[in-house]
């Protein structure tokens, strides 16, 4: 849920992209993505055609993107590790934390150019508290059920994207989001 009246556009990254055939998952590869196509998307905000004056102006105002990604569950099958089990949520919830918090990282650091969405300093109070409990999110991970590169990498990508917005604040509104990947399709 998110403001009425205001519209992001949609991607997905492919999970499955980045499994390499040791097994292991291109970290690297997928964080050089994320930033990437939050930049693209950023971009994409002013190019974009809306559909009424309304949509248009709070589109502009807040920048919401919507990345995500595609393909967890054959992610996991391939490395054969069932979808409804405590390793598969750690590892969704690992890869979720790492998109998110890489996307808001990259949104800071095009505030830090650029400055940060026009709603943000009316909106900085609650909005930094939340990107906090983010990061806690992902300190509350379960390290039993979390591989511990994708652990390290997802607490890493939460304290960046709270340093950097912290000190330059946000470009977008909202960063990430996992749609239907049918309706994007």
């Amino acid at each position: 849920m998110f403001l009425d009246d205001s519209a992001c556009n949609l991607a997905s990254i492919n999970l499955v992209k980045y499994l390499q055939e040791d097994g292991s998952f291109d970290m690297d590869g997928y964080r050089h993505t994320i930033k990437v196509m939050t930049t693209a998307q950023e971009i994409l905000v002013d190019f974009s055609s809306y559909p009424t004056a309304e949509i248009a102006k709070n589109s502009h105002d807040y920048r919401p993107l919507g990345l995500g990604y595609a393909n967890l569950g054959t992610l996991l099958m391939l490395s054969g590790i069932p979808y409804d089990s405590d390793q598969g949520r750690g590892i969704g919830g690992a890869l979720t934390a790492i998109l998110t918090g890489k996307a808001y990282e990259t949104s800071a650091q095009i505030a830090a150019r650029i400055g940060p969405f026009s709603g943000y300093g009316k909106n900085q109070k609650p909005f930094l508290k939340v990107m906090r409990k983010h990061r806690a999110a992902a300190y509350a991970l379960n390290p039993d059920h979390t591989p511990s590169q994708m652990l390290t990498v997802a607490q890493q990508a939460w304290d960046d994207a709270v340093k950097a917005g912290e000190q330059y604040g946000y470009r977008n509104a909202q960063a990430t989001v996992l749609a239907p990947t049918g309706t994007i399709g």
